[in-house]
């Protein structure tokens, strides 16, 4: 499966990549949490790497898997 990432699409409208983080369906504290830190759509999300989400206050490994995995459903991954 050909993954998709943010380098590839910057500049471009895609539907995925800018909606809102709400498609992901992420549990509610994960969502508010990504909220809190101004990471409100798929795009925003998918411009960090894991390490950088993972340093966010709160957000555990759980909290990060969820993301990944979710991202991955998508066909999207986080940057490098």
């Amino acid at each position: 499966m050909e993954t998709r990432n943010d380098s590839a699409f910057a500049g471009t409208v895609d539907p995925i990549l800018d909606a809102d983080i709400e498609v992901l369906l992420l549990c509610d504290r994960t969502t508010n949490l990504l909220r809190v830190n101004e990471l409100n759509t798929v795009r925003d999300l998918v411009r960090l790497p894991a390490r950088k989400l993972f340093a966010l206050s709160r957000l555990g490994r759980n909290s990060l898997r969820e993301i990944v995995d979710s991202i991955d459903r998508q066909g999207l991954r986080l940057a490098d």
